[in-house]
């Protein structure tokens, strides 16, 4: 048992004074004999048996009501362990340290931040009066507390308003911010208070425990007091979204994905039927179901069609736990809008298969492509109005009037995408002259690598592609067995082009090349839009390039790139107690970036361009505003928790004992250890009770 105010208990001396109050007010009676009463002595020895009772109680009563009183104002407490009375008491500067991390969100009816801010408030009021004290509200990147205090409605104050983060915390560094701070205090002994549910993603334990100087300058350990949350469970059950992926599934048609997340339990116990689901808002988009065995990963796999284009904002879900928070993952996706094209067909043709639009129509129509077609002749084509169309692409098109190319010219400066596929109607002195503004290098002349008709080595003798630049977004996916579709081709003739564009000098670049080293594959950022030139025909006649498998998803991904769906940035990861970097393109600008709850991140600009919000604080989708406050949806992202503090593995007690030493206090918070009601309170009520008896006798 230990005591609060042990001085107090000198006032149980008090108790001594019914003693001597009965052995000095002893009477003895007088000896009067009369024979006529003899009947009444026989009635007076039975009155005296009940007086001696009476004042025997009334003995007892008033000791325990002088013994009760000084006892209680002494505070005595019964839940100390073994370990508490090996700990030199007395007055100690301490510093309260208050678990903020994700793990204290972890709720059974009440979150276990709750129960932390009740120890700490409980930890301040066992303070002594003479006990300085400060308050550490520990996070991942915490701040130096201020030295300690007497403050204590200051630091009330701090607990009532501390708030737990999403992001984790470092006990440890906070036990050495803490110890430091007390090292400003000359008092000689030192205490630090860890408030937490112990979980081991918190503490470092391979570095040494915290230590504080001593009177002599030489490091000496503090005592150290240790605050249960989770009060003594061994485990705390939970599941998790750990990562997120989230492609294209052009098998169920356009604008369709496949959400793909990993699901974690960090139980002991197996998870049956979870559901999983993706939704917008309230809306819910797919659903399933999902099981995960204890302390193991699984994946569950979600297609969602969207029905229209556009920047998608949502979030996939797990039925929620006790940790609510890491069931469920934000993400933004650019869908891909539907896409109007015209194909200008320069070589009709009444069979389909040599056709010069067939292949292309077939691969852009095909399931999955959000490309609308729309198939012309030359004639009809180049008279349609282009603004109506994202995309223009010429097969084998004769080089058009000046008016037909000025305003192809003017489609491209306004963001519309073109491509250009050579053939025997493509004149080079007529494109370069009429189309040169907009060409990504002009045409040079024909080259035949092998007469396919008449060369019997015809096969031998083809160009294949040589080098491929798979680091651009329109190649990325071409690689490993993918790529085999490029490099098989056979390109019987192919059309030279010059170094460079003279009109846009270094604006055009070569993605793909033969084995010569001549382009393949050339485009150029013109204005708004891009354009796209292909050296050879995207029919039969001058390669078997159109029956290859990389035909049809290249052509997707040329009208994609083209019309700007295909987006060049990388997706923005970003974990909460991150900054995230934006790169804004062209004319963006970003003037602010919102978080989930409406609050504005700090911005800064960089010399390169880029900007740098944050940190991040919570997850969930951020929206990026840009000129004149209006959304740049194309910047927006998604802030993710880190999967490691989904991780509630707790410390064992013993381990914590070991790491801190022989000085180390456990106080527990647990209902079985520590009464609701103190004991000098009950002490106070007995006083009260026996003090009620006490006049109850006085009175018979």
């Amino acid at each position: 048992m230990t005591f609060g105010n042990p001085w107090m208990l000198l006032g149980a001396l008090g108790a001594l004074i019914p003693l001597l109050v009965h052995l000095f007010d002893r009477r003895r009676p007088r000896p009067h004999p009369f024979g006529p009463l003899a009947f009444v002595l026989r009635s007076q020895k039975r009155t005296a048996s009940r007086l001696k009772l009476k004042r025997l109680l009334l003995y007892v009563l008033r000791t325990l009501i002088l013994l009760a009183i000084p006892i209680a104002l002494a505070r005595p407490e019964l839940t100390r362990d073994a370990q508490a009375a090996q700990v030199v008491k007395g007055p100690a500067a301490t510093a309260i340290i208050l678990d903020a991390s994700l793990s204290m969100r972890w709720s059974d009816g009440t979150s276990l931040f709750e129960r932390g801010r009740d120890e700490a408030r409980d930890a301040l009021r066992d303070l002594l009066p003479e006990e300085p004290a400060t308050v550490v509200v520990c996070t991942g990147s915490p701040a130096a507390p201020p030295p300690p205090g007497f403050d204590r409605g200051r630091l009330r104050a701090l607990v009532d308003e501390a708030k737990p983060t999403y992001g984790g915390a470092d006990l440890s560094r906070c036990m050495d911010l803490a110890a430091r701070s007390l090292e400003e205090n000359p008092m000689p002994a030192k205490r630090l208070v860890v408030v937490s549910d112990m979980a081991a993603t918190a503490f470092r334990l391979e570095a040494p425990p915290p230590t504080v100087k001593g009177p002599t300058g030489a490091p000496v350990k503090p005592e150290v007091v240790l605050r249960d949350v989770a009060e003594g469970k061994e485990t705390l059950a939970n599941h998790a979204i750990v990562d997120l992926k989230v492609e294209p599934a052009l098998q169920a048609g356009p604008r369709a994905f496949q959400f793909t997340f990993t699901v974690r339990n960090f139980g002991t116990e197996a998870v049956k039927d979870l559901e999983a689901a993706v939704r917008t808002g309230e809306t819910t988009l797919a659903k399933g179901f999902v099981d995960v065995p204890a302390g193991g990963t699984t994946q569950k796999a979600l297609t969602v069609r969207f029905p229209q284009g556009g920047t998608v904002v949502g979030q996939v879900t797990l039925a929620p736990d006790a940790l609510a928070e890491d069931d469920r993952r934000a993400f933004v996706l650019p869908v891909p809008r539907a896409l109007k094209a015209l194909v200008v067909n320069g070589a009709p043709h009444a069979t389909r298969y040599r056709d010069e639009a067939f292949f292309v129509d077939a691969a852009l129509t095909a399931p999955g492509s959000p490309v609308e077609v729309a198939v012309r002749d030359a004639e009809v084509g180049l008279r349609e109005d282009f603004s109506t169309y994202d995309l223009v692409l010429l097969l084998n098109v004769a080089a058009p009037n000046a008016e037909e190319a000025a305003r192809l010219s003017t489609f491209v400066e306004n963001g519309g995408g073109l491509f250009v596929s050579m053939g025997d109607r493509v004149n080079t002195e007529d494109y370069n002259q009429k189309l040169g503004a907009v060409l990504p290098r002009p045409l040079r002349v024909l080259r035949t690598s092998a007469e396919r008709d008449t060369d019997p080595e015809a096969e031998t003798k083809a160009a294949r592609l040589a080098q491929v630049n798979q680091e651009h977004v329109l190649f990325s996916p071409f690689t490993g067995r993918a790529e085999e579709g490029l490099v098989g081709a056979r390109f019987y003739r192919y059309m030279l082009l010059e170094a460079d564009n003279p009109t846009s000098p270094g604006a055009s670049q070569v993605l793909a090349t033969y084995e010569d080293g001549a382009p393949a594959v050339a485009v150029m950022r013109k204005g708004k839009g891009r354009v796209a030139l292909f050296t050879s025909t995207v029919d039969r006649d001058w390669s078997d390039f159109a029956i290859r498998t990389s035909f049809l998803p290249l052509m997707q991904r040329f009208a994609a790139y083209l019309t700007g769906s295909l987006e060049e940035r990388e997706e923005v990861r970003v974990r909460v107690g991150e900054l995230a970097s934006l790169r804004p393109e062209g004319s963006q600008k970003v003037t602010a970036v919102k978080a989930p709850d409406g609050s504005e991140l700090p911005l800064k600009e960089q010399t390169e361009g880029s900007v740098v919000a944050g940190p991040v604080l919570e997850p969930g989708a951020y929206s990026v505003l840009g000129a004149e406050g209006k959304m740049v949806p194309a910047l927006s992202f998604a802030a993710t928790l880190d999967p490691a503090e989904s991780d509630l593995t707790r410390v064992p007690q013993e381990t914590l004992t070991a790491y801190f030493g022989e000085e180390t206090v456990k106080a527990s918070s647990g209902d079985e250890d520590r009464p609701s009601v103190p004991l000098w309170t009950w002490l106070i009520l007995a006083a009260c009770v026996a003090f009620f008896f006490e006049g109850t006798l006085l009175r018979k």
